[in-house]
């Protein structure tokens, strides 16, 4: 990581921010987001944020300790005058590694200090309205909300339920009530097997749907390969790209016609940007998303959407999982991420041109680590 030296002072805080309503998905329901929001100041004053996310867990999870280990050992260094870990120390902490990658990466790219992005930046990213496991007519209302807010792409979660019937009620509410000309894209979550995945993807077919995101469970790239072999849907995959080496295992397989990336999960922008040119060069789309994160990680994330390679032969834009702010109690910004008419508009400055709301940040304070640059 460039421009180590400089970095005289890290702060953490992990933040838990109760969502507005529970998030039910088919891997369970989750009432809040925890998070690191990370804060590094350098010799000439400047300050760059980032924030570390894991992905959900159903229970105790060694991931969250190590992460917290990690945060912990990093400040002690720099409070010691010695340098951040660098990117190998990192990977070969596996996923809570890639976590803090990601927070200190968002943290260099908003000094200044880091990778720069490799192509032009954006001003706006088109993003998709997101619609939880809601009952059906609140599916409806969700739906006729996006349409009304100006959204293009609707990205429905799906997975719990227990008949195809039901599966294809939903989706016929949710495209009747956004109209016929929405971009509707739907979310498995990896809830079903492989037979299950083919009749139901075959049953939501005449509903014009851009893509079915993981529809069997992440690990077997081979079996998501045959998948899209029988769907005549396009297929993504989400929490099969853990990692860039993930990514590289699924365009090699054939598995995918989009990758769909977390860069909290794989590292940060820097890995994102790498996955996106392989991802490019195959013809295969990158869809930028979020593990749910405050409007720090929301920043980093945008930032990174705004500077992708477009893939050649494209039909339309493919929005992105940026609009889930809104899902949290607060974004932790003294200033909102604008969307307007279902496009996420990049600020305008230096970094990520963001800062913190910090009477908030104390709000939803559980652990603070640092003395505050």
């Amino acid at each position: 990581m460039s421009g180590d030296a400089v970095i005289i002072a890290a702060e953490a805080v992990r933040v838990r921010v109760p969502f507005r309503r529970p998030i039910r998905t088919a891997a369970g329901e989750w009432t809040h987001r925890e998070s690191w929001i990370l804060r590094l100041r350098d010799t000439g004053g400047a300050v760059g944020l980032g924030e570390a996310a894991l992905d959900f867990d159903r229970g105790e999870d060694p991931n969250a300790a190590e992460l917290s280990r990690l945060f912990r050992v990093m400040v002690e260094r720099v409070s010691a005058g010695e340098s951040l870990p660098t990117t190998a120390e990192l990977e070969a902490s596996g996923v809570p590694g890639r976590a803090l990658r990601s927070a200190l990466d968002s943290a260099m790219l908003d000094l200044g200090l880091g990778a720069s992005a490799p192509g032009a930046v954006s001003r706006s990213v088109p993003v998709n309205a997101t619609i939880g496991f809601l009952e059906l007519s609140e599916t409806a209302a969700a739906a006729r909300n996006a349409a009304a807010g100006g959204f293009g792409t609707i990205k429905l979660k799906v997975g719990p339920e227990r008949h195809t019937a039901e599966l294809v009620e939903r989706v016929a509410a949710a495209r009747a009530a956004a109209g016929p000309n929405m971009l509707l894209r739907l979310d498995a979550n990896g809830a079903w097997d492989a037979a299950t995945a083919r009749v139901r993807i075959a049953a939501v077919a005449p509903y014009r749907i851009e893509y079915v995101e993981q529809p069997i469970a992440a690990g077997d790239a081979h079996s998501l390969a045959e998948v899209r072999v029988a769907s005549p849907i396009p297929i993504a995959a989400d929490e099969s790209v853990s990692s860039a080496g993930a990514a590289r295992d699924l365009l090699a397989a054939r598995a995918v016609d989009v990758l769909v990336v977390k860069p909290a999960r794989i590292g940060g922008p820097v890995p994102t940007w790498e996955i996106a040119a392989m991802a490019a060069a195959a013809g295969v789309h990158v869809v930028i998303s979020t593990l749910f994160e405050t409007g720090v990680g929301l920043a980093a994330a945008l930032a990174t959407a705004a500077s992708l390679p477009v893939v050649a032969g494209a039909t339309h834009d493919y929005a992105h999982g940026l609009a889930t702010a809104d899902l949290l109690e607060s974004d932790l910004l003294t200033h909102p991420l604008s969307v307007v008419d279902g496009r996420m508009q990049v600020p305008d400055g230096p970094g990520l041109c963001i800062s913190l709301d910090d009477a908030a940040l104390e709000r939803y304070a559980v652990e603070w680590l640092g003395r505050r640059p």
